[in-house]
């Protein structure tokens, strides 16, 4: 927990407020009135936190309430952040994928909409214009422009111009603010570069004269195989580099621009819920000079070995880190578990493991000098009264990752720094304790900051100060971004809790305890919480998604409603280990993960106090398919459940073919398969009541899985309530609809788990 969060807690505490747990729905209360879902959800939640190339500048954007902002401040002045944007409509326009200019002066954008199921961008507002996903810029000193529709953007090296996507194709237009000398009419937005495919990972060689892209080719409408290609914005030509039968992605210039880096991996993907851990046909890092265009395999994992397949990561694809001119780092699971490696392209051949342990890494980001890494991990730290002085990094960790740590750090995220260098040494711990720290930056002038939570303010943007020896310190950017009715101080800690399942895996749960005492010979209902995915880990604390961060809050006043409520990281997710994540029979070819989600149930009717015939369930999308499996399966545990735009029929899902592979002979017992480890296979057994909740423009879950679901719940007799967002995507884009669709869970388990 930082500075801040343990200063707001203080002054909660000195105004005489005590954390509520409610015994039901009433305004009965223990010192201070129940908050509403209102306040729960009403803390902003920041995302894109990037560093500017010069200076200790920061931008990020803020999504408070459904209003999406852009916000600066100065690493070494935080006192002083800033709104560029004065966006006030809860509206469904996001601000992302930010850019720089190369002078600090600027900063771009995409403005819009996600896409929806049917291509276009999602309009949920029903706002009664066009709604096209457009490029804008906002310079500091207040000055805007909409440089037109696209995506994507990128400044030249010198700042004046633009590259974006349009329609998949690349584009250029001047980047010149309102008022100034220079004419844009005179170089309106037009295209770039003619090419066939569909452009995507865009990146600049460091003198700015070379355009790197990934072309992603099609065939008969669907995405076919991938190029990479290289465009130089002087000659404006265009050549593509060891084009093969393999596909390309993720390019990296050397910082010296005479060479670029990029991975390349077979043209036959794994299948999505065969989850393969090896292939015979692995992954390879390739480099090319780049003027004479010679490339090279600079390193391909053993096949059919663990690391063959390209690594999953919970924050994006793959990529790779140019960390010198002669190094690169790259992620594998070559031991089992999300890790960072080094090759040296010249001399000292072989590849250097940095981040040995058992635990995962993720968001690795290159130190302003080069020479060291820093990312975010669930490794496990040594506390500080442990260290008794040790210096960070003088001895090495055990294969937990441990000196003399918490293991409830398995469930959080903290920073490290790994010296390039000098990997032999341990990774430093740059912090620690009951908070969670993620996306790094660091600034041109060294200056760190990250997106930090904890159990009682979600993720916002800090500046970290590590601290030799000492937990770091930890300063917002923008210290009073609460709002002055946040409920903080009624919020509870949850507990980390370890259970088995059926066949002897260790899970690990999120306990939420009400903290006040049930009414004598009262037993509490218990609700269960089910994530998506499935390739997820809830925290202990705010997680860095915003989907998930509304679901912690609603677990949280779930908890100050009376409800006791367990949030299960069952198998499939991450976190815990490549074989962990990879499992095995899960989904459409067994449902076998389903046993971790008895054991959990089996694990709240062990505990004091829960009531096991008022037990709730909830999730959404691969967590609203367990929810729907949890009530089709066994009704007799599971006295309800809220399933949020979850899978039903594993046939009748859009993305079938991804997993419907093999002979004709084959197919039926596939099908089969599928439908057996559907909820709608077991209709007969079904007896809870369930809400349905589900936007019609859901691009990831086919709506129509939840209409068939309900009406065949409905000739069965089994009560069905439902409530339907139209034009709304898979991970709502409204604040509003949220609201709605926790309210409406709230008023249910109230209904049917506290009659």
């Amino acid at each position: 927990m930082g500075p801040f969060a343990s200063l707001l807690i203080a002054a909660f505490a000195a105004a005489g407020l005590h954390s509520a747990g409610l015994r039901s729905f009433t305004h009965h209360s223990y010192g201070h009135p129940p908050f509403t879902l209102q306040q729960a959800l009403s803390a902003p939640y920041a995302t894109d936190l990037t560093a500017a190339p010069e200076g200790n500048l920061f931008a990020w954007v803020e999504d408070a309430q459904g209003r999406h902002n852009l916000w600066v401040a100065r690493g070494a002045d935080p006192s002083q952040p800033r709104r560029l944007t004065h966006n006030l409509q809860d509206d469904a326009q996001d601000i992302s994928q930010l850019a720089w200019s190369p002078d600090a002066t600027a900063i771009a954008y995409t403005y819009g909409a996600e896409r929806g199921a049917n291509g276009e961008p999602a309009n949920p507002a029903h706002l009664q214009h066009p709604t096209p996903v457009e490029v804008r810029v906002q310079w500091l000193d207040g000055r805007s422009a909409v440089i037109g529709p696209g995506r994507s953007p990128l400044f030249t090296r010198d700042g004046r111009s633009l590259i974006f996507l349009h329609q998949g194709k690349i584009w250029i237009a001047a980047a010149i603010p309102p008022g100034s000398s220079s004419d844009s009419t005179t170089n309106p937005a037009h295209q770039l570069v003619f090419d066939r495919g569909s452009a995507g990972s865009l990146t600049l060689s460091p003198d700015g004269h070379l355009l790197a892209y990934i072309s992603q080719r099609s065939e008969r409408n669907e995405p076919s195989h991938s190029f990479l290609a290289l465009y130089d914005l002087q000659a404006h030509t265009l050549r593509f580099l060891d084009p093969t039968t393999s596909d390309d992605s993720a390019p990296v210039f050397s910082p010296d621009g005479t060479r670029i880096a990029w991975l390349r991996s077979p043209f036959v993907q794994p299948r999505e819920f065969a989850n393969p851990r090896t292939s015979p046909n692995p992954w390879s890092i390739q480099i090319a000079d780049v003027a004479t265009g010679k490339t090279r395999t600079a390193f391909t994992p053993a096949a059919n070995q663990p690391g063959s397949v390209l690594p999953h990561l919970s924050t994006g694809e793959p990529y790779l880190i140019f960390a010198t001119n002669n190094s690169v780092v790259f992620y594998s699971e070559a031991d089992g578990w999300v890790h960072l490696y080094q090759i040296h392209l010249n001399g000292n051949p072989g590849v250097e493991w940095l981040t040995p342990g058992r635990f995962e890494v993720e968001d690795a980001t290159l130190s302003s000098d080069g020479h060291s890494l820093i990312y975010s991990s669930n490794q496990i730290a040594a506390q500080p009264a442990a260290r008794n002085g040790v210096q960070p990094g003088s001895q090495r960790l055990d294969e937990t990752g441990s000196t003399h740590g918490d293991p409830a750090d398995q469930d959080r995220r903290h920073l490290w720094q790994v010296d390039l260098a000098h990997p032999e040494m341990s990774p430093v711990e740059l912090t620690w304790g009951a908070g969670n720290q993620t996306r790094p930056q660091v600034s041109s002038r060294g200056a760190l900051a990250a997106l930090v939570s904890d159990v009682r303010t979600p993720m916002h943007p800090a500046l970290i100060i590590p601290v030799q020896g000492a937990e770091a310190t930890i300063t917002p950017l923008r210290p009073d971004f609460l709002p002055a009715d946040y409920p903080a101080a009624s919020f509870v800690t949850p507990r980390q809790v370890f259970f088995r399942s059926s066949d002897g895996l260790q899970l690990h749960g999120q306990l939420f305890t009400p903290e006040n005492p049930a009414p004598a010979h009262t037993l509490r209902a218990a609700i269960l919480f089910v994530h998506g995915g499935p390739e997820r880990q809830m925290l202990l604390g705010y997680p860095a998604m915003d989907y998930y961060s509304n679901a912690y809050a609603m677990n949280q006043y779930l908890t100050s409603r009376g409800f006791i409520v367990l949030s299960v990281n069952y198998r499939c997710g991450i976190g815990y280990g490549l074989d962990f994540r990879t499992c095995q029979n899960a989904g459409a070819e067994g449902a076998e993960e389903y046993n971790d989600v008895l054991a959990a149930v089996r694990y709240l009717d062990s505990l004091p106090g829960v009531n096991p015939h008022r037990i709730g369930i909830w999730g959404g999308s691969y967590g609203g398919y367990l929810t729907a499996l949890a009530l089709a399966r066994n009704s007799n545990l599971f006295a309800a459940g809220v399933d949020f735009h979850g899978v039903h029929d594993w046939n009748l899902e859009d993305n079938a073919s991804d997993w419907k592979q093999g002979s004709f002979a084959a197919m039926d017992a596939i099908t089969r398969q599928a439908r057996a480890s559907s909820p709608m296979a077991s209709l007969r057994l079904w007896r809870s009541p369930i809400l349905l909740i589900h936007g019609d423009n859901d691009p990831d879950v086919a709506y129509a899985q939840t209409p068939i679901l309900a009406e065949a719940l409905r000739a069965h007799h089994v009560p069905v309530e439902d409530l339907i967002f139209p034009d709304e995507v898979h991970g709502f884009l409204l604040h509003c609809d949220w609201l709605a669709a926790y309210r409406a869970e709230a008023a249910f388990f109230k209904k049917t788990l506290l009659p």
